[in-house]
């Protein structure tokens, strides 16, 4: 027999043998992002203040900022900034509370209830009312709890929320303040909070005039810090924050919650073809043999 016959035969003998796996770990990535509650859509909602909106980015007329940015560079993604001018920790509280309560399905609910990633930026303005750092912290710790807590009730499972390591302001005692903020959101960094997205590192220099908000240069700074944590640091977040006991590409919270498949079972039907590859690359339903 020659070798090209007896590579035939390993190929279709093979095909039988080994079961139909997946080409990425857990639900395919989206612009090299992990498609978090894996719904084939990629979904990034940055909430916050005037950083979010944009407040001094002239090159949009005053409106975009770093959001604006990652939603042109990510092509296959949808990135709304939800931002606020003047926002402080506990009005985006009393916000999260007419957000989730009010009957009307409103499209800030929509939003976030849909989102994949959540951003946090916000925190700097709580120093105009001569709060403490600890008091905006645990805030924002509240926020976070909330917006989880509500989206579970509806959808099953949590989008990844990241709270940003802010800026630095250059104002008098407001640097300060802020910087101390920043400190108690890094020690917070876990693998189910990540709070490490460290726009604190990117320069002063880039500030505008009033010494508190970037220029365009420094929106693009936030912006490119922002494309890099996404696509490099947070997807190890994400990963480990949904383990996959069975390897099938789905996460154990999703089989149960979204898929119905057994999450310690590679093929759940017993076809041959695995959980993941049914869902993402056959098309076909993992809960019935074909």
């Amino acid at each position: 027999m020659n070798s090209s016959r007896l590579r035939l035969l390993s190929l279709l003998f093979g095909s039988m043998l080994i079961p139909l796996t997946v080409s990425a770990a857990i639900c395919p990535a989206i612009d090299k992002i992990p498609d978090y509650n894996c719904d084939g859509e990629l979904r990034i909602t940055v909430l916050g203040d005037s950083f979010v909106y944009g407040f001094g980015d002239r090159n949009n007329r005053n409106r975009g900022g770093y959001a604006l940015r990652l939603n042109r560079k990510l092509r296959r993604t949808t990135v709304t900034p939800l931002g606020f001018l003047g926002l402080r920790t506990q009005e985006l509280l009393d916000r999260l509370d007419v957000i989730f309560t009010t009957e009307e399905l409103t499209s800030e609910r929509e939003t976030l209830v849909k989102s994949d990633i959540i951003i946090l930026d916000i925190g700097r303005n709580d120093r105009w009312l001569f709060g403490l750092p600890k008091e905006a912290f645990n805030n924002l710790k509240a926020a976070r709890e909330r917006i989880r807590a509500e989206i579970i009730e509806r959808e099953g499972s949590a989008p990844m929320i990241v709270t940003a390591v802010m800026m630095l302001p250059n104002r008098g005692s407001q640097g300060p303040w802020v910087a101390e903020l920043n400190s108690f959101i890094l020690k917070s960094n876990s693998r189910s909070w990540p709070s490490n997205l460290r726009f604190d590192l990117v320069s002063k220099r880039l500030l505008s005039g009033d010494q508190l908000h970037p220029t365009s240069l420094g929106y693009d700074a936030l912006y490119k810090s922002a494309l890099t944590y996404l696509q490099k640091t947070l997807p190890k977040y994400m990963r480990q924050s949904r383990p996959d006991r069975d390897r099938d590409g789905l996460p154990d919270l999703l089989e149960t919650t979204k898929f119905g498949t057994d999450p310690t079972l590679f093929d759940t039907d017993g076809d041959g073809k695995g959980d993941g590859a049914e869902i993402f690359e056959t098309n076909t339903d993992p809960l019935a043999v074909d």
